[in-house]
């Protein structure tokens, strides 16, 4: 008796949208997190201009004890810009591949689990902020999004048969023991 099933022939469409819905909900997050940490400032430094405030009155002078800031390449309201327009395109892509390069899809799920797999990482080294729950919020979505993409990319290799081990010719067509 076999334990394996048949693939249901109803529903090859529930991981596809499932990763879509995470892409742009996690794209969604980023995006909000520009309103709640920027006020909706896209583009360009979100600092006011001109020097920075004095510390309150008591309050030790220079920077805060610990690790230098980190060095980002872009501001970070720009950067969460980045990353819901960057879901949004790789969404396109997703979709796009599906219909015209289907056994290619894989390529596109890898790159996806890079993307996302830096944002995890992005995360990491700014210190793992959760603003209004937005991080954890996020970071599991990300989670959730990279075991669908391989899930996917593994089922699409299965599918177009690559990486399927061939029979061997020497032991008659049975698979070597």
């Amino acid at each position: 008796m076999s334990t394996t099933q048949a693939p249901n022939p109803h529903t090859p469409w529930i991981v596809p949208a499932a990763i879509t819905l995470l892409a742009l909900a996690d794209g969604a997050v980023h995006f909000a997190l520009d309103f709640v940490l920027f006020h909706g400032h896209f583009i360009g430094s979100a600092r006011p201009a001109g020097p920075p405030p004095p510390p309150p009155a008591g309050a030790p002078a220079g920077p805060p004890p610990g690790a230098p800031p980190i060095s980002l390449p872009l501001p970070l309201n720009e950067l969460f810009l980045l990353n819901a327009v960057g879901y949004v395109g790789l969404v396109a892509v997703y979709w796009l591949s599906t219909g015209w390069l289907p056994a290619w899809r894989w390529l596109v799920d890898a790159v996806m689990v890079v993307y996302t797999a830096l944002s995890i990482a992005g995360w990491l080294d700014v210190g793992r902020p959760n603003p209004n729950g937005l991080g954890y919020l996020s970071k599991a979505i990300e989670v959730v999004l990279i075991v669908l993409l391989l899930k996917d990319a593994f089922a699409v290799l299965g599918q177009h048969g690559i990486g399927r081990r061939e029979r061997s010719v020497s032991t008659g067509g049975h698979p070597a023991v």
